[in-house]
């Protein structure tokens, strides 16, 4: 069964988009995920803007942002980013 599962995440990597305003951060991230087998950085966004205006044509599986984001209520960034990837 577990040689099944990596078989599988090897063949479709789980895609990631990751919203962080620091560069440093959002590229640590994005090299993290990126190392990390069966998973796959599918875009990175500095701004919830950014990300919403773009996310729907990533459709990722996951999407990792930063809860303190300026400008942006934490409570509005989950649906707000399904809002977008249900266009």
């Amino acid at each position: 069964m577990k040689e099944e599962r990596r078989a599988i995440a090897a063949d479709k990597p789980i895609r990631v988009s990751i919203i962080e305003d620091q560069r440093e951060v959002r590229e640590g991230l994005e090299a993290l995920v990126n190392g990390t087998q069966g998973f796959r950085c599918a875009a990175g966004y500095r701004t919830m803007e950014d990300a919403l205006a773009r996310i729907g044509t990533e459709l990722p599986d996951v999407v990792l942002t930063d809860i303190g984001l300026p400008g942006c209520l934490a409570s509005k960034v989950s649906a707000s980013c399904a809002s977008a990837i249900r266009k």
